[in-house]
């Protein structure tokens, strides 16, 4: 599917109810689009960059050579987890544009990618924008103006953009920030249709990098999974890793399918995989998980050491992980250590929908309800149908006194996927036995 026609075509498929039919048929047709051979771009990463320095060394006022390798480590950075790069990336970036400050929306874009990376995100915001004012019709930089705003809660904001895009021709990155904003605002079936026809146009593409193509199939089995099509989520991201077999972040949504299906020792081996290509605290959780449902209590302990460990490196980066603060609250277990941690998020990125949902959380687990219920309304505020999000705002509904909210809410949580969780979806289902009808 190409051209804008074609986005229209499926926001009017899900505005008349035709949006799951219609998922299943464009499916199959995918499946007879021939894709591009694979690239395997990261096999040569170092020796690219290995050039590209080389030849900075011998022009240091060379600003295109110094933006190229900014986007390098940056890919580098995406493909391994090294945090180093990113700062590398920076500044080499930043010379660039000190070198060529006019119309440099490349090196605008890259340093924008290192703030978002290091979790500075208005900083980021403000870099993006002077991106888009250098090209007001370049829809790649209007699109990560939208994501960033996304990520600071500003949805408003970022609708006026994804409204009005300029370029003729459909651009998968642009579907997949839109498929993003369905997501988040409650047209979940809308998302998973703009995501799967980006993701078969990158699969058509021949020159995109390995990681980039894996990313989409990725995105693609998240969403498959957040619906509760765990068959379509685990192809996809087995087709993620085929692509490109080190994708942490690939392995480690893998390893939350398993985990949600108690499927334990396949979720261990993805979540240790994950963990060995870039040791995130979400991926040593469900490691961790896994083991103590295995049996192994000693290994389990190394683990939660490992992830108090983690805890301190990210701390001392200056990234903060919201998913720690979520972990330590699913175990109750550090808790104020997750309330720094999820305070810390709520102030970097404001009234952002998976930040208001955290820091809901971590204080449902302190007993402090009626704070949590603040949160929870806030977090669910634009209907979003994240069936564990949905479970969370539910207990919490229940536990300041309202039902009819908790039996709406945890009901929605277990249609959408009656395994969502490991042990949240049967604590789900014994509330609502509560409750009643």
């Amino acid at each position: 599917m190409r051209g804008r026609g074609a986005i229209f075509a499926l926001v009017a498929a899900v505005a008349v109810g035709a949006g799951w039919p219609w998922f299943a048929a464009h499916r199959a047709r995918a499946a007879q689009v021939p894709a591009a051979p694979i690239q395997t771009d990261y096999r040569h990463r170092n020796e690219v960059i290995a050039f590209d320095e080389s030849q900075l060394r011998r022009d240091p006022d060379d600003q295109i050579t110094a933006r190229m390798l900014g986007s390098q480590y940056v890919q580098r950075f995406r493909e391994t987890g090294d945090l180093n790069d990113i700062t590398r990336a920076l500044a080499v970036s930043r010379r660039s544009l000190r070198l060529q400050p006019q119309g440099n929306v490349q090196a605008l874009s890259v340093i924008a990618s290192c703030l978002l990376a290091f979790h500075r995100f208005s900083e980021a915001l403000a870099t993006e924008g002077q991106a888009v004012n250098a090209a007001p019709f370049d829809d790649d930089a209007r699109a990560q103006s939208a994501s960033i705003l996304m990520e600071l809660g500003r949805y408003p904001q970022a609708a006026s953009i994804l409204a009005r895009p300029q370029e003729q021709d459909a651009n998968p990155t642009w579907m997949s920030i839109q498929a993003r904003y369905d997501e988040l605002t409650g047209n979940l079936s809308g998302a998973r249709i703009t995501m799967s026809a980006a993701t078969v146009m990158i699969d058509a593409m021949i020159d995109i990098p390995a990681y980039t193509r894996s990313w989409y199939h990725m995105r693609d089995g998240q969403l498959a999974f957040e619906m509760g099509d765990g068959a379509v989520a685990g192809a996809e991201f087995d087709e993620a890793l085929r692509v490109y077999p080190d994708n942490a972040m690939a392995l480690l949504f893998q390893s939350k399918l398993y985990r949600a299906r108690r499927d334990w020792a396949h979720a261990l081996a993805s979540a240790q995989r994950s963990a060995e290509l870039y040791p995130l605290p979400q991926a040593l959780g469900y490691e961790a998980d896994a083991q103590r449902a295995l049996g192994d209590l000693e290994g389990a302990e190394r683990t939660d050491a490992l992830i108090r460990a983690e805890q301190r490196l990210f701390n001392a980066q200056g990234i903060n992980d919201r998913l720690l603060a979520m972990y330590y609250a699913e175990h109750r277990e550090h808790l104020n250590d997750a309330l720094t941690a999820a305070r810390s998020d709520l102030a970097k990125r404001g009234n952002e929908i998976y930040a208001d949902d955290t820091m809901g959380w971590v204080l449902a687990a302190m007993g402090r309800w009626s704070q949590a219920r603040v949160f929870a309304e806030r977090a669910a505020r634009y209907g979003t149908q994240d069936p564990e999000l949905q479970y969370h705002v539910g207990v919490i509904a229940l536990h300041t006194g309202h039902a009819q909210e908790a039996r709406r809410r945890l009901s929605s949580a277990l249609q959408t996927d009656g395994s969502f969780h490991p042990f949240y979806a049967d604590d789900a289902r014994q509330l609502l036995g509560s409750l009643g009808s």
